[in-house]
């Protein structure tokens, strides 16, 4: 693929019936020698597979072909390009869903299944591959690594790798492309209220997620004491452990934050818990930060001033 040809095309098809679907991404790239290939990316943030994610490719694939045809770009004469369906997926079980649309279709005789669809995607499960899976200095790699990230500090060494392989004068539409998506990740990652501003560059992208890294825990506590004030302290620092479990669940997934809801009863105080937002930030992993708080629990016995 020439992946200097690389361009992001609009994700917004409109069927006859006049109703809207969207994708999630489609980007064209020329191959060598060779028409127009299009990238049907589906960017899968759900926490857990699709079971008909097939038929939605399908009904993507078809959108996206007959607004090819609706806009001229492909004469009557020509041939529809190819598709290359891709879904990248980031949920914490493996993805199970059938990759052919057709083993979604009830078995049929051999007269009838030559008029059946057929059409296969494929899917990247990014949480299950592992570093020696993935080759050093490659934008899939930096794609991976950047929905494996659980904390802003992942996303800011991504972000300084990719800073340095798309330095490129052809490199600009991705640069767009990776800006835009890093915000859309960084999104998930901060507390409610505190979204990503928007920037032009890779770089300023980093620098903005630098500055909020040090406040988020500082905020965190600040809600804490907030709803203490406004309910009572006994019942604000209830509030606390609530929005803790929440951020948690948000960075490590529903099991972490289970887990953390129980260590969180047994630590006292509002300092004490702000320590433990504070390690919701830093930590890369849920094993991480459940081994921080039970030990913070450990060392939490009550004191005067602290409920």
């Amino acid at each position: 693929m020439e992946l200097k040809s690389l361009e992001k095309l609009p994700a917004v098809y409109v069927c006859d019936e006049l109703s809207t679907r969207r994708g999630d991404a489609v980007w064209r790239v020329r191959l060598s020698g060779e028409p127009w290939l299009y990238l049907l990316v589906l960017l899968e943030f759900q926490a857990r597979d699709e079971p008909r994610m097939a038929l939605r490719i399908l009904t993507y694939t078809s959108l996206l072909y007959e607004e090819l045809v609706r806009n001229g770009e492909v004469a009557a004469h020509e041939a529809l390009p190819p598709v290359l369906p891709v879904v990248l997926y980031n949920g914490e079980s493996a993805w199970r869903a059938a990759s052919e649309v057709g083993d979604l279709i009830a078995p049929v005789g051999p007269s009838l299944a030559p008029y059946q669809p057929t059409q296969r995607y494929c899917v990247v499960d990014e949480r299950h591959l592992g570093e020696d899976d993935l080759p050093s200095g490659n934008v899939m790699t930096a794609v991976v690594r950047l929905e494996q990230s659980r904390s802003p500090a992942d996303l800011k060494r991504v972000l300084e790798n990719l800073a340095s392989w798309l330095r490129g004068p052809d490199d600009g539409e991705l640069r767009r492309a990776f800006v835009d998506w890093v915000r859309l990740l960084a999104d998930r990652l901060v507390p409610p209220g505190s979204p990503v501003p928007r920037v032009a560059t890779l770089e300023e992208l980093r620098m903005s997620l630098e500055e909020r890294v040090a406040e988020w825990p500082k905020q965190w506590m600040r809600e804490g004491m907030e709803k203490g004030i406004e309910h009572g302290l006994g019942q604000g620092i209830e509030q606390q452990r609530a929005l803790l479990r929440r951020q948690a669940a948000l960075r490590f997934g529903e099991e972490t934050a289970a887990r953390l809801a129980g260590l969180l009863a047994r630590v006292s105080g509002a300092a004490r818990l702000a320590e433990a937002g504070e390690w919701i930030v830093r930590c890369g992993t849920g094993a991480d930060l459940l081994a921080r708080v039970v030990a913070l629990a450990a060392g939490s016995a009550p004191t005067r001033g602290d409920e």
